[in-house]
């Protein structure tokens, strides 16, 4: 009977581990939802570091975006160092995202927090010249890069006084912090799912639900592809 009992488990969990990629996949390729941004020339590049299982954000560290990000100087991310060149923007799971240097560093809690629910945050780095080579570079135009600056800052939770809420002792590098921000991180609204949502916010082409890196690089592939 027990035996019984576990077969049929771990089939109706495949069977849901298959829909999830299945959906996935079909999330990836299919358009979802942009806002309207008035057609021009590119002017910059934003790219995508698409990992094991979160994807980075990097921004060029234009005048515009060290004057939006301006308050990370007081918690250590040197936005205004003229040696940065690109500011490093992700958004996650506080539990796992703030906890992991490696996935051995993370707590089983922490893990089931993170796909059944958990507050998010944004974490923020800085680098210096970066080899984009690898790296998923999307053209932007200069109204594409104001909305996203806009949906980024937008994910940002405020005190009552308009100040970003920084989290007390939180990082991995000598250059980079955490952030509470909006919403909540489950399986179904991942980090990458975010930053899906936050491409098209900035009326930049993407999939409608990329939960995956794989998602995410279909998505690319789809809508990204040169030529």
């Amino acid at each position: 009977m027990i035996l019984r009992w576990l077969i049929r488990g771990s089939g109706a969990l495949a069977a849901v581990i298959a829909v999830y990629v299945m959906s996935a996949v079909a999330g990836g390729l299919i358009a979802g939802p942009a806002n309207s941004i008035p057609a021009a020339a590119p002017t910059r590049f934003v790219g995508l570091v698409i990992g094991p299982a979160h994807t980075d954000l990097l921004l060029p560290l234009t005048t515009a975006v060290r004057g939006d990000f301006a308050f990370a100087n007081a918690d250590a991310v040197p936005v205004s160092n003229p040696n940065a060149e690109w500011l490093v923007i992700g958004w996650g799971a506080k539990g796992v995202y703030t906890t992991m240097g490696t996935w051995g560093d993370v707590s089983l809690p922490a893990l089931w927090r993170g796909a059944t629910g958990d507050d998010a945050v944004i974490r923020m780095d800085v680098l210096g010249p970066v080899d984009t080579t690898g790296i998923a570079m999307i053209p932007v135009t200069d109204a594409q890069m104001a909305a996203l600056l806009d949906a980024i800052l937008d994910s940002l939770l405020r005190d009552g006084r308009g100040k970003p809420i920084a989290l007390p002792d939180a990082g991995f590098t000598a250059t980079d912090h955490y952030y509470a921000a909006t919403g909540t991180f489950h399986i179904a609204r991942t980090c990458n799912v975010w930053m899906g949502e936050t491409l098209r916010a900035a009326g930049i082409p993407f999939g409608i639900w990329t939960p995956t890196p794989y998602a995410m690089h279909l998505s690319l592939w789809r809508f990204h592809s040169p030529g």
